[in-house]
């Protein structure tokens, strides 16, 4: 079981939007990735022109907040790490958000496609992913009827 939450192979290739704390970064927020080389994970940073590695323990999560967030989160944690998600509504249980979620699937330049599946998580196991305004609104267009629908 890897040690640090990046450091899982179902997450190469997302993008995540964390807190860097380490080397010249101090409380800055990154949207690094996950690459594989020569079977090595490498947390990565485009700066620029040049990807630059970060190291693992600098690299905190953003969790989402589950009132607000509604936009497009990755699971960090579980049997479900890697997939991606977006917040349908949330809901308390022992003082405890839980948020209820519409896993996506996402292909580069398609728009996403909800694959039917829900699930029912705390925010600590959720990372807000980086996506386009455009990604965005497609994807709040998209769960608008079934917001709707678990409101009534």
């Amino acid at each position: 079981m890897p040690t640090h939450f990046f450091l899982n192979r179902r997450l190469t290739g997302a993008t995540l939007k964390v807190v860097v704390n380490g080397g010249e970064y101090k409380d800055k927020e990154l949207d690094p990735y996950l690459v594989e080389v020569n079977g090595q994970l490498i947390i990565r940073h485009n700066h620029y022109k040049s990807s630059i590695p970060l190291q693992h323990d600098w690299v905190t999560a953003k969790h989402p907040c589950p009132q607000r967030d509604k936009g497009l989160l990755v699971v960090i944690k579980g049997e479900h790490c890697g997939k991606y998600v977006r917040r349908i509504q949330h809901r308390n249980e022992n003082e405890q958000a839980i948020m209820i979620l519409a896993v996506m699937q996402r292909e580069n330049g398609v728009a996403d496609v909800l694959s039917g599946e829900r699930l029912e998580l705390c925010p600590e196991f959720l990372c807000i992913a980086s996506e386009t305004k455009e990604e965005k609104k497609l994807g709040n267009a998209l769960l608008a009827p079934l917001r709707q629908q678990s409101h009534k």
